[in-house]
């Protein structure tokens, strides 16, 4: 990899534009002197040092000053030292746009599709274009906090307004995570995004059925063929994902448990396969009586769609298909439960929401919050709590009335 050094003039006096002391004409400088008198100006100059460096798809360079020749070849041998051995070049022309794009590349492989697609959305609609010309040395927070702001008030894609406050959380999450490695990769010296207050989001009311109200949606989806879906889902708290990653190989009914190995999301509109949302997501699910029922006798009707489509039958796997044997598209199966949800009458939820259902009426009947957070796969009790503790008010009540009676219901000793 090769560099280059030039030397770069600045001018300090610049002198009478036209010549006084012969025939008026107008200088022609070249460096401190004209080529036509022998008028001459004041400069200062310094050396420049550059050197092309490998960042993704697009050509970018390491910049650097210096006051003399000798330290200009000195700092760009060092550079190019320091770039061949993988250490970070100072980003002296390095745009936010520019770190965050290359930031995406590198993060890619780890993170899953869902996520990407996420941050990328954020980076290109929301980031880049009020940040994204700035210099990375030079973001700061006021700018930062500023973007929010203008966010708030017309941050929408269609030009209908602004965004919520969740939506502004996500963005300041993607930032200070794409700023902190900047941080660690020593591209700049900290991360200014500490200093901006946190957006916090609103609390959404939680949204699910009582036991009656889940008795009566499965009571009167019997005849949808996918009501075995909804059933399972309703009763183990899995998440769509998981649901629709679960094959016949990860199910054992005799010993009544679900091994939870795989996750199918859509990503836009494109399926995509993976790992469960979290290493705790990888679990196993037990299961009551009448959920084993419901999925042997799933079994025995996809065995008859089976027989009936002969040849042009797809063996996926999978527990749930669709008639012919392929996987359900996630969207295929929100679409459906909307539909079901609207025929049986019940208030209106989402598929997830049965899983918030399950949560709320197990902590509600005493179930450890332990059991239910392994259950879910969260990544900790405190998460759990966090999420489902206002869905049950009967807990401070219960606890204010244990704490009173310990205190004024006996005798002191």
């Amino acid at each position: 990899m090769k560099g280059s050094v030039h030397r770069r003039w600045k001018v300090i006096d610049k002198g009478d534009d036209h010549c006084k002391a012969n025939d008026g004409h107008k200088h022609q400088w070249e460096g401190e002197t004209c080529q036509q008198c022998p008028a001459r100006r004041v400069l200062s100059s310094s050396w420049t040092w550059q050197h092309e460096v490998s960042r993704g798809s697009r050509r970018k360079y390491a910049v650097g000053t210096a006051r003399t020749k000798k330290e200009a070849q000195a700092a760009l041998t060092r550079s190019l030292a320091a770039h061949a051995s993988g250490e970070q070049i100072d980003p002296t022309r390095m745009t936010v746009e520019t770190f965050l794009n290359d930031w995406l590349e590198e993060v890619r492989p780890r993170l899953k599709p869902g996520t990407i697609r996420s941050y990328s959305d954020i980076v290109d609609h929301r980031l880049s274009p009020s940040l994204g010309d700035t210099p990375l040395s030079k973001l700061r927070a006021a700018q930062i906090a500023a973007c929010y702001s203008e966010l708030r008030v017309s941050g929408r894609r269609d030009g209908k307004g602004g965004l919520s406050e969740t939506s502004i959380e996500h963005t300041h999450r993607c930032l200070h995570a794409a700023l902190e490695h900047a941080a660690k990769s020593r591209l700049i010296s900290r991360n200014v995004a500490d200093d901006v207050v946190k957006p916090k989001r609103g609390h959404v009311e939680m949204r699910t059925w009582t036991a009656k109200e889940l008795r009566t949606f499965i009571d009167k989806t019997v005849q949808d063929r996918l009501q075995p879906l909804w059933f399972t889902a309703a009763t183990t708290a899995m998440r769509r994902g998981e649901l629709l990653a679960l094959k016949w190989e990860d199910t054992d009914l005799d010993a009544t448990r679900i091994s939870v190995r795989r996750n199918r999301v859509a990503v836009g509109y494109t399926v995509v396969e993976g790992t469960p949302k979290s290493r705790k997501s990888v679990r196993t699910v037990d299961l009551d009586p009448e959920s084993v029922r419901v999925l042997k006798q799933w079994r025995k009707a996809q065995k008859a769609e089976r027989l009936r489509w002969g040849p042009a039958w797809t063996d996926s796997g999978y527990v749930f298909t669709a008639e012919n044997g392929a996987p359900l598209h996630p969207h295929q199966v929100a679409d459906g439960f909307d539909a079901a949800v609207l025929r049986s009458g019940v208030p209106a939820i989402r598929f997830h929401d049965l899983r918030h259902g399950w949560a709320t009426m197990a902590l509600r009947a005493g179930v450890s919050p332990k059991i239910v957070s392994d259950r879910l796969g969260h990544a900790s009790v405190g998460f759990t709590l966090d999420t489902y503790c206002h869905a049950v008010p009967g807990w401070q009540a219960e606890a204010a009335a244990v704490v009173a009676g310990l205190i004024f219901g006996g005798s002191l000793e």
